[in-house]
């Protein structure tokens, strides 16, 4: 199966991934609350300590024999087949996206109930609801995707739609509605190509107006315009980023767009006409990474000041510095995920930054477990917490909720979605309710509906 990342925290909402406004509901903007009990997989030898945290908070892979990335994807070890999806046409393409944006309140102040969405390779969306006092999920049910391979979800920042990839070559991208006091999901019976093939990501744009996909098989990465109603229209634009194009991440501004090419060893570095629809590529172009390792998904920090990569390939972690102004990124440090003396396959899969600001999580796929890092808010800088375990076999995904109190990881191979609580203060994780089945889960995202 295909590898996938929000943000950010999230849905990325652009999931959870990071806090840029791409990232929308999906994101989390509260602070956590400190827990005492005894960490899941906490190694003494290996926590930092704690003052670190008080210094100031979405291919090439070498799993088997290569990434786990999904079907048909270099190296992949997993199933070897995505059920193909028949092509309903691009719906919705003369939809104007002038009223786009203005649907509804920003999530972001919304005081309404926390709701979950999860998804994978199966023809399915779940929903849940999420105790906000246990972490716990409770299933309300599924909605059938509008096609085969539902791999990554996003939300706007509204929280009135949700949209899906599917990566069924050739790909394409539908809209759903949000139900607004539930979360039910409502097929638009929209859905646009993705101006490309293998769709691995989809994000919102800060207004609401744009959608962007990475096309994972082709390298390149669309922007959709969003109109009445939330359905989509025919591509604005497409680039030609790099090889194996995995994520979007929009910044904080809305102006500039960041693209990490597994295949390349680079992430791609753009412009965005916010206006037209259009990617204009930096004066900067790329900003490289080490080779072979494989940058797979970013997200921001609170402060904006910070991007930190999860590469897939070498299970490393890279602190970006963020110049604002250019648009460009520029290397901290890089530090390995996976714990020393790891004899196994390990491959990296996603990052989330605490909306505190004081933690980094990045997800060991083979070791199984959540690397947590201390953020050290004047350097950008990374001190080790420990490698708690995901509760479950191969973190395809995970995220933060809102409030920033639980990380809820999407366990692949063992087909479930593992709440833990987050301690900010030790840089801990710990199981604080029952796991909840989703069938090979590779995206696991929480919105509060805007009531």
């Amino acid at each position: 199966m295909r590898a996938r990342a929000l943000t950010s925290i999230g849905l990325l909402l652009a999931g959870c991934e990071g806090s840029s406004p791409s990232d929308g509901p999906f994101g989390a903007d509260g602070q956590a609350s400190n827990d005492g009990a005894a960490p899941l997989g906490a190694d003494s030898a290996s926590v930092a300590d704690s003052s670190a945290l008080d210094s100031s908070d979405g291919g090439l892979g070498s799993q088997g024999s290569g990434d786990a990335s999904g079907p048909g994807r270099p190296g992949d070890s997993g199933d070897s087949s995505i059920p193909p999806h028949a092509d309903s046409g691009d719906a919705a393409g003369s939809d104007s996206n002038s009223d786009a944006g203005q649907s509804g309140p920003d999530a972001s102040a919304a005081t309404g109930p926390l709701v979950a969405y999860a998804s994978g390779y199966g023809p399915n969306i779940s929903v849940f609801h999420v105790d906000p006092v246990t972490g716990a999920l409770t299933a309300q049910g599924t909605t059938t995707a509008f096609g085969s391979s539902p791999s990554f979800l996003a939300v706007n920042r509204f929280a009135t739609n949700l949209y899906a990839v599917d990566e069924a070559n050739p790909g394409r991208v539908g809209s759903y509605s949000i139900g607004r006091t539930d979360g039910a999901l409502t097929d638009l019976n929209n859905n646009v190509s993705s101006a490309g093939s293998g769709p691995a990501f989809v994000s919102v744009d800060g207004t609401g107006k744009y959608v962007f996909v990475a096309n994972y098989d082709t390298g390149t990465v669309a922007v959709l315009p969003v109109g009445a109603g939330g359905k989509l229209g025919a591509a604005t634009d497409s680039q030609t980023a790099g090889m194996y194009a995995h994520m979007t991440l929009v910044d904080p501004s809305n102006q500039f767009v960041f693209v990490p090419c597994l295949g390349s060893d680079y992430i791609a570095q753009y412009r965005f006409d916010a206006v037209a629809g259009k990617l204009v590529p930096n004066a900067v172009p790329h900003v490289a990474t080490a080779q072979m390792a494989g940058p797979r998904h970013m997200a921001f920090h609170p402060s904006g000041k910070y991007v930190y990569l999860i590469n897939e390939t070498n299970s490393t972690m890279t602190a970006f510095a963020f110049d604002s102004a250019a648009g460009t990124l520029r290397e901290i440090e890089t530090q390995p995920t996976a714990p020393q003396g790891f004899m196994g396959v390990n491959t990296g899969s996603q990052v989330v930054v605490h909306p505190s600001g004081k933690l980094v999580f990045g997800s060991n796929r083979g070791d199984d477990s959540i690397v947590v890092f201390a953020i050290d808010e004047a350097t950008g800088k990374m001190t080790l917490k420990g490698y708690p375990k995901s509760g479950g076999a191969k973190p395809w995904d995970f995220t933060v909720d809102p409030t920033g109190t639980f990380l809820y990881a999407a366990n692949q191979d063992s087909n479930n979605i593992f709440p833990l609580r987050i301690d900010v203060a030790q840089g801990t994780l710990t199981p604080t309710a029952s796991p909840v089945t989703v069938p090979t889960p590779s995206f696991i995202g929480i919105v509060r509906l805007p009531q």
